[in-house]
């Protein structure tokens, strides 16, 4: 099937542009990650495993803070490395860290 780029609506087979943002049409659509790095990032928290990261990560998307996790594949391999690094490490914005951790701290969602 066919989708717009602009506004990711689907057409049936045969459409080739979008009538409404006048663009040609593509057969897949390209997931797009949010822009982070426009900052530098620090480290807010870091968790012993990666679920509780995950845990604190989706409180603070929930809070309007945008973060991501570092070093959480290292832990599902060798548990040991991931401490020696400082565990699975929750990065944020230096903007954001301190409400960051006053969310984290508190418990807040």
């Amino acid at each position: 099937m066919p989708y717009c780029p602009v506004c990711k609506y689907e057409y049936r087979p045969g459409i080739k542009r979008c009538p409404d943002c006048k663009v040609s049409l593509v057969d897949e659509l390209v997931e797009e990650k949010p822009k982070l790095i426009e900052e530098e990032l620090v480290c807010a928290a870091s968790y012993p495993f990666e679920a509780p990261a995950q845990t604190a990560l989706l409180q603070l998307e929930s809070q309007g803070i945008q973060a991501v996790l570092q070093n959480e594949v290292i832990s599902q391999t060798d548990l040991v490395l991931a401490w020696a690094d400082g565990g699975v490490k929750v990065m944020v914005r230096t903007s954001d860290v301190r409400k960051a951790r006053e969310i984290l701290e508190s418990g807040d969602s």
